[in-house]
């Protein structure tokens, strides 16, 4: 399951640095043992990533808005053994995930059992006409 999850994060770390100089993140949603951290160019009209962890049990990060240099990798799945695993209590079976920030001394830190992405674009406004792998962010409330 390890390398499994190491192949995902690898993805993920792929599919950022493919967008340009830079991706910005944000939580976008927590609820029910289930983050969805949201990625984009331009995150005040929409985003093209979700990376969603399941079976939390560690955040170390920030809820609003974070910045990231895409020249670098940018997203990974950390060894087993790591410098987190003591500080941020890590219990055994969890998997540890780091955002790496541009505008912060710290990174983002998340330890999970799943890890899965999706790369719909999700628009923070309402709107019609919405094409296949688009819809509307569920906080937009349509008239």
């Amino acid at each position: 399951m390890s390398k499994a999850l190491k192949i995902i994060a690898e993805e993920i770390d792929m599919i950022i640095r493919s967008k340009g100089l830079w991706f910005d993140f944000h939580v976008y949603r927590y609820e029910s043992n289930k983050l969805i951290i949201a990625g984009s160019v331009d995150l005040c009209y929409y985003h093209q990533l979700e990376i969603i962890f399941e079976n939390i049990q560690a955040f170390h990060g920030f809820f609003s808005e974070w910045h990231s240099d895409t020249t670098k990798v940018v997203f990974d799945k950390l060894e087993e053994r790591n410098e987190f695993n003591g500080p941020l209590e890590i219990e055994q079976g969890y998997s540890v995930f780091r955002f790496k920030t541009e505008d912060y001394q710290n990174d983002v830190i998340i330890a999970a059992e799943k890890i899965s992405f999706n790369t719909d674009t999700v628009f923070y406004y309402e709107r019609d006409d919405l094409k296949e792998n688009e819809r509307i962010a569920y906080f937009i409330k349509r008239s």
